[in-house]
């Protein structure tokens, strides 16, 4: 460029500072320049809603993780449940069985003393 400034006409007798090839170059920069903005724009859109789906794919990844120590911990406690409800379980059977042990002595003494009375009641009465 020179150092002075230069006055042009162009093609539709405006008065232009650039010469013809300057302005035709700046007018092209300028539009290569939109468009740039233009796709940088749109690029920027889909980084946006590909972010967006990897927060919402990170929200269920977060949601199912939860819902599994959740579950994990439900299954731990149901074994320690049932490992109680085992231990409740056969406390009551040993309960059971002492009283059943108990019942049968019980029986049979009474079936016992019965054989006892009904031989006492038979030896009166064959008399």
């Amino acid at each position: 460029m020179s150092d002075q400034a230069s006055i042009v006409f162009d093609e539709f007798s405006k008065i232009r500072i650039l010469d013809p090839a300057q302005f035709d170059a700046s007018s092209r920069l300028k539009e290569e320049c939109k468009e740039f903005t233009a796709k940088i724009n749109e690029f920027n859109g889909i980084v946006g809603l590909f972010q967006g789906l990897l927060a919402e794919k990170a929200g269920q990844i977060e949601l199912e993780k939860l819902k599994t120590i959740g579950l994990r911990i439900q299954v731990e406690s149901e074994v320690e449940n049932r490992k109680s409800r085992q231990a409740q379980l056969q406390s009551l059977i040993r309960e059971r069985q002492a009283e059943l042990d108990r019942l049968i002595v019980q029986h049979e003494s009474l079936v016992k003393v019965q054989q006892e009375q009904q031989g006492f009641m038979d030896s009166l009465t064959s008399k």
